[in-house]
């Protein structure tokens, strides 16, 4: 019985970046406006970065208590006519997932990214120290890196290509100096 309780507890407190990922995503295509913008269907990538916070027991007021936990999590997003990158901040209160942040950053083809908000505004954004601007550099330079290693898997298909077809070429040429061999 007391796993049980256990398990219960820790369900209660606990947070899910997964299940944050699906109620975001849920939201997104669900949002007239940020569909609007980024062309349906949206989906998300396999690229994720989250950060837990908060949570354990402290003292208040001569009680122990367990403190609210927060994940701050940051994905790419992508539309039919534009990508972006999420930021979601969520808060677990008394077993139930809250959502205080959700935020699309959009990259403009001229002039900065444009920041459309769903779900809290820029003050909600630079909480915990600017925590969801921290974790958007990393996800960047891995975003700007897969577009990197495309081009470069591309490369290297079309070189495999030609060299496939350069060996088809020479052992073309050798069963044809063989058959002239044999028939003179």
């Amino acid at each position: 019985m007391s796993l049980l309780k256990g398990l219960y507890i820790r369900s209660r407190i606990t947070i899910n970046p997964d299940k944050v990922y699906r109620m975001a995503m849920t939201k997104l295509n669900t949002s007239a406006g940020i569909l609007e913008v980024m062309g349906a269907p949206l989906t998300g990538t396999a690229l994720r970065a989250y950060v837990m916070s908060g949570g354990g027991l402290i003292l208040k007021n001569f009680k122990p208590t367990v403190r609210s936990k927060r994940c701050f999590l940051i994905f790419p997003i992508l539309g039919s006519e534009r990508k972006g990158l999420v930021s979601v901040e969520v808060k677990k209160k008394k077993g139930q997932y809250d959502m205080r942040l959700l935020a699309v950053d959009i990259p403009m083809a001229s002039g900065p990214d444009q920041r459309l908000f769903l779900i809290g505004d820029e003050e909600e954004y630079k909480v915990g120290g600017g925590l969801i601007s921290e974790l958007r550099d990393p996800v960047v330079k891995a975003m700007a890196a897969s577009k990197e290693f495309d081009v470069l898997d591309q490369i290297e298909e079309e070189e495999d290509a030609e060299r496939e077809l350069q060996e088809a070429e020479r052992k073309h040429r050798e069963e044809v100096e063989k058959l002239e061999k044999g028939g003179s």
